[in-house]
């Protein structure tokens, strides 16, 4: 009796053992949604996507200052989809650990509405699809996209927002010195595109002064 005993509490001290490492895989997500003017956007739904994760599907909503959090996350990448009325939806990657994920930042564009006849597609998803090849990494298709929905909705300034932000990303991993300068000064360009029409957009002109900072670094560099 004594050894059956001792041999179900081994097992049950083994089991949780195991449950420990378990439990202590899981993190948590924290963060804000905001509009491109820097203003918090109430009621978003952030949703976190893993497969390979249980749960794989964790929500939230933000609160009145735009924040929001999640509990239970597996250790490991989750896809991120952000999403409000009267905005274009945004989606990202994150490396979720245990240890701490840093605050994540999700700025969303508001969405113009389909334009009649000017493009095949709705907008929004056009402007989804652009946003997908530039979290892929895919930055060349993200840039074209971009330009071209521009192109065909002169009224839509906000895409100059996202192209500027594809140029920085671009740049960053450009190592051609002159392709480099070219690229920041094609970000600067969207910039002040965007502020033509909205002036009053701090986070643009955040954004704008730092890549210009970047770009006289960059020029600094080639000139010694």
């Amino acid at each position: 009796m004594t050894r059956r005993l001792r041999s179900v509490t081994t097992t049950a001290l083994a089991v949780l053992s195991l449950a420990a490492p378990a439990a202590a895989q899981t993190g948590r997500a924290t963060g804000t949604v905001r509009d491109q003017a820097g203003k918090p956007i109430r009621s978003a739904t952030i949703r976190a996507d893993n497969p390979a994760a249980y749960p794989p599907k964790v929500t939230s909503t933000s609160d009145d200052k735009g924040r929001w959090a999640m509990i239970g996350l597996g250790s490991g990448e989750w896809r991120f989809t952000v999403e409000a009325a009267g905005y274009v939806a945004q989606t990202g990657a994150v490396v979720v650990r245990s240890a701490g994920t840093a605050p994540l930042a999700f700025v969303l564009p508001r969405d113009p509405g389909p334009v009649p006849g000017a493009l095949d597609k709705n907008i929004q998803q056009q402007i989804a699809e652009a946003n997908a090849q530039r979290d892929q990494g895919r930055l060349d298709q993200a840039i074209s996209a971009y330009q071209e929905i521009r192109s065909k909705n002169q009224k839509l300034t906000g895409v100059n927002f996202l192209l500027a932000d594809a140029y920085r990303r671009k740049a960053a991993i450009e190592r051609d010195p002159a392709a480099k300068r070219t690229l920041l000064q094609q970000a600067i360009g969207a910039y002040d595109e965007l502020l033509k029409t909205d002036a009053s957009n701090e986070r643009a002109r955040t954004e704008l002064d730092s890549v210009r900072a970047d770009a006289a670094s960059a020029n600094a560099g080639t000139s010694r």
